[in-house]
């Protein structure tokens, strides 16, 4: 039974970490640990989208080799919500999209960061392999409800020149910039666990760099969905 207990600071989150598991880890997950939990809004997103992007790749690979071609493509929840029709305009094509994305971004990418892991991982973090993970198979399977290519595709550097790299990079930068809005973290101490109030160091919802990095991300996602909604008026 988990309970609530003291407030938790970031600093005394990694200490209670490091007692109860510091020198269990590897040290390569050790110093992802620490990347992914710096202080510095651009040392997280580069660890968070280099693992994205690691796992994109990875899962794009398998669904290529392995798996058959549109196989996701019924079971695909953004098909279903977004449509498998172009719209009748620009802006309703794009209105669908954005709603769509920004939902996903809100919910899976921030909302989850309110909660972290003992090792004081905030939980939207997890979605930045679980996701692309999922999209890399329906890339490779190409299971897109209106593919603009025919046939499953296969890793490359392309794929910057397609806009979902680009969405999935506004998302990972918001989970980066909500980093502090953490109110509750499970801390393990002798091997019990409880659930402790998490008290933010650098100001939460007030920091300077929260606001900067949403609003990038925002503003990339607005271009992004904006140019799929083109790529698929043009089909």
């Amino acid at each position: 039974m988990f309970q609530i207990s003291k407030t938790l600071t970031q600093v005394q989150a990694r200490h209670v970490h490091q007692r109860d598991t510091g020198r269990s880890k590897p040290v390569g997950f050790r110093l992802l640990t620490e990347l992914l939990l710096s202080e510095r809004l651009v040392v997280r997103f580069a660890a968070l989208f280099t693992l994205e992007t690691a796992t994109f790749l990875i899962f794009q690979t398998i669904g290529y080799l392995w798996l058959p071609e549109g196989l996701l493509r019924d079971v695909n929840i953004g098909s279903v919500v977004v449509g498998n029709e172009a719209a009748s305009s620009f802006f309703i094509e794009f209105a669908r999209i954005f709603a769509w994305n920004l939902s996903v971004l809100g919910l899976f990418y921030m909302a989850l960061n309110l909660l972290r892991f003992a090792n004081g991982i905030p939980w939207g973090y997890m979605t930045t392999v679980t996701l692309p993970a999922f999209l890399g198979v329906i890339t490779g399977t190409n299971s897109f409800s209106m593919a603009t290519v025919v046939g499953k595709i296969a890793s490359a550097l392309e794929m910057v020149t397609h806009p979902g790299f680009y969405e999935i990079f506004a998302m990972v930068l918001a989970a980066a910039a909500t980093y502090e809005i953490t109110r509750w973290q499970f801390v393990t101490v002798g091997g019990k666990e409880s659930i402790v109030k998490f008290q933010p160091t650098h100001g939460g919802w007030r920091s300077r760099d929260l606001w900067i990095g949403l609003v990038v991300a925002v503003g990339i996602l607005l271009a992004a969905n904006a140019w799929e909604a083109q790529l698929i008026l043009a089909l």
